[in-house]
């Protein structure tokens, strides 16, 4: 039920009335009227439609609030309608009563036969004595019913459904998300709701704090009643609540009267769980618990003949699947429609990785490479066009670096890491022992050594057998290992010239489906390359600790800021559910049965609270 608190009404005189006659009692301004209510105003009678309170100052009298009030005509003074005249029975006989006194010739009706006195007669009960003063004269003979015509049911307007109030509070964790709309009302101006627990505010809802309560217009038609209004409605989500039963009310009010509500919601309850005692916190070797983690990477983004197999078969087919990958952009070369598609490769999660400036034939020891500008200058360009993208990954040009190369690459300070290279000695020569190619161990100990295998349409550079599907095995290498691979592919074409050893259409998508189907079985955590590298820097730096029912990160160590992404946590607790909270953040739990739970968490962004479901 809706109720709103009401003005004292201003007493109404008593009016003398002539015999069975009685005034309705007259309107008055500042007087509160249940709906159904008649009154008296200016000659005529007028019923409430709606309950409501005709503040002073408002105007609402019943002839100018044709939403309020129902004219009802001329005043009518409220006549009681005389009691009906009994008809009599059939043949002037009336029911016989034990009390009455009858005189000859008078007609009863008994048991339903008809009886005529045949003297005075009283107390004396037809049919007992035939001596006595009654006389049988027949039976009573009752007509049959005629049956009434069907009068036709008029049609008028569907009913109209008026909202109900709605009110709710619901709890997770520690906080109580509170939602309230009101039933529809002839409001005046509504500026403040207070939400009161136990007759104390415990949240007040204002234009200052952006919680002030929003009412919208309401009407509705149904047969000969109208009605226009309003409907409010607010909410907040309060912190830190105490574990336990809470019930709340919210009054609205008025921004003539800040001292008494207009409105006041029905009390509603609910209750807060208490905080869990965790046993054990686990950090997952990769996101999501996966069993191995794969990355791909398309080289050489910007070159003419390869870019376009990036924007129209790669990047959209990633995308379609929910997969990401990295593209090694060769910033000299990117023209704006370039720097277009990277905007959309990084709105859809791609990493756009340094592939060098130029390219330079000989790579690092080519005779034009500066270190400053090929690892440098691209950084710059990139964020120039890029609305300040940062570059994280290096990608060697011909996989091969110089010492003194390699050397400044780990000095720069927002790099996380490049992929493997072999040992550039300058003029031509190239040393290839301990080849850079494999997949890397959980743990591994070098982010700009990461190792690799490259696809060639005859596999002669993989790791994997000449004439095998060496993109799939590569995977499943991962998995098995429980390790880090990285795929290093060009293009995507059918065209053997399209840039250097691209992947044929059907092979590349084939491998999609392969890698999506893996993820989908929990096997496999497909990440860019830079993100690979956090995650795994960050199981170290970020380590978690148990507080009680907190889960508490290392957050001031600097290689946390540094590496910080979200991991992915077991948590071990003597109940069958909880809810997790990461500050005013309620964060998605996966029951995984006998006390486990799994949860993804930012590091940076406070400790965890666990509380019971």
């Amino acid at each position: 039920m809706n109720h709103f608190n009401r003005f004292a009404m201003t007493a109404v005189p008593a009016l003398c009335v002539a015999l069975q006659a009685y005034a309705y009692p007259t309107w008055v301004e500042g007087g509160t009227y249940a709906a159904g209510t008649i009154v008296a105003y200016q000659g005529h009678d007028y019923k409430a439609l709606t309950t409501h309170t005709a503040y002073v100052g408002t105007g609402w009298t019943p002839s100018t609030t044709p939403t309020l009030w129902q004219d009802l005509g001329t005043q009518s003074n409220g006549t009681p309608t005389p009691t009906p005249t009994p008809v009599p029975t059939p043949g002037g006989c009336t029911p016989w009563g034990s009390t009455t006194v009858y005189t000859a010739g008078q007609c009863i009706i008994y048991k339903g036969k008809m009886y005529r006195a045949k003297w005075w007669a009283q107390n004396a009960e037809p049919g007992i004595d035939p001596w006595g003063p009654w006389e049988y004269i027949g039976d009573v003979s009752v007509p049959p019913t005629p049956t009434p015509t069907p009068v036709p049911t008029p049609v008028g307007p569907t009913p109209v459904q008026i909202p109900p109030e709605k009110v709710s509070a619901i709890a997770t964790g520690n906080s109580v998300a509170i939602s309230w709309t009101t039933a529809p009302r002839t409001m005046p101006s509504v500026n403040r709701w207070d939400l009161v627990e136990n007759g104390t505010v415990v949240f007040s809802g204002t234009y200052d704090n952006k919680s002030s309560p929003s009412c919208r217009d309401y009407w509705y038609t149904s047969g000969q009643l109208h009605f226009d209004g309003h409907i409010c409605s607010g909410g907040t989500t309060l912190q830190n609540v105490a574990a336990g039963a809470h019930t709340y009310i919210v009054n609205v009010y008025f921004s003539g009267d800040q001292d008494r509500p207009i409105y006041t919601t029905e009390p509603f309850s609910v209750t807060v769980a208490p905080p869990v005692q965790l046993s054990g916190v686990e950090v997952k070797t990769w996101r999501g618990a996966a069993k191995g983690a794969y990355s791909m990477v398309h080289d050489d983004f910007c070159n003419s003949s390869v870019s376009q197999s990036h924007t129209t078969i790669a990047e959209p087919e990633l995308t379609k699947r929910g997969l990401v990958a990295a593209f090694g952009a060769i910033t000299a070369e990117c023209q704006p429609a370039h720097w277009t598609a990277a905007q959309t490769f990084v709105t859809h999660g791609h990493e756009i990785a340094n592939h060098s400036r130029n390219h330079l034939p000989a790579g690092s020891s080519d005779a034009n490479w500066v270190n400053s500008v090929e690892i440098g200058d691209s950084v710059q360009d990139v964020k120039t066009n890029l609305n300040g993208y940062q570059m994280t990954y290096f990608i060697w040009p011909y996989d091969t670096a110089t010492d003194a190369a390699l050397a400044y690459l780990r000095t720069q300070p927002d790099y996380l890491g490049g992929r493997g290279s072999n040992r550039d000695l300058g003029g031509g020569n190239i040393e290839y022992v301990g080849r850079p190619a494999g997949v890397n161990a959980a743990n591994f100990s070098d982010p700009y050594m990461v190792k690799w295998d490259v696809f060639t349409a005859s596999g002669q550079w993989s790791l994997y057998p000449m004439g095998s599907e060496i993109l799939n095995l590569h995977v499943d290498a991962a998995i098995d290992q429980g390790g880090w691979a990285t795929r290093t592919m060009h293009g995507v074409s059918d065209n053997a010239y399209d840039g250097y050893e691209p992947v044929p259409v059907a092979r590349y998508l084939g491998h999609l489906d392969y890698v999506k189907a893996k993820v989908d079985a929990g096997l496999l955590w497909v990440a860019t390359p830079s993100n690979v590298i956090r995650y795994r820097y960050a199981r170290e730096a970020c380590a978690p600790t148990l507080n009680g029912s907190q889960v508490v990160f290392n957050a001031g160590n600097a290689d946390c800021v540094k590496y910080a992404t979200p991991l992915t946590l077991e948590l071990s607790a003597s109940v069958s559910a909880i809810n997790v909270k990461q500050g005013a953040t309620a964060l998605a739990v996966k029951a995984l049965g006998g006390g486990k739970f799994r949860v993804d968490a930012d590091p940076l962004a406070g400790p965890l609270s666990v509380f019971d479901q």
